[in-house]
């Protein structure tokens, strides 16, 4: 099976898989789990910062 055959079957199973509604809301749980850990992040660096320049 060539790598491009390979890459396309897995795109349509994510795509049918995000046509599901357990498939949304997996996909809409995850956004926001990145989201707050992207926000966590940028506190964290935030306050190191702001502990470094005292």
């Amino acid at each position: 099976m060539s790598k491009q055959k390979q890459l396309k079957g897995y795109y349509y199973a994510a795509y049918n898989y995000l046509r599901t509604p357990k498939g949304r809301h997996d996909a809409i749980d995850y956004i926001r789990a990145a989201v707050i850990i992207m926000g966590v992040a940028a506190i964290l660096i935030g306050a190191l910062q702001w502990w470094c320049n005292m």
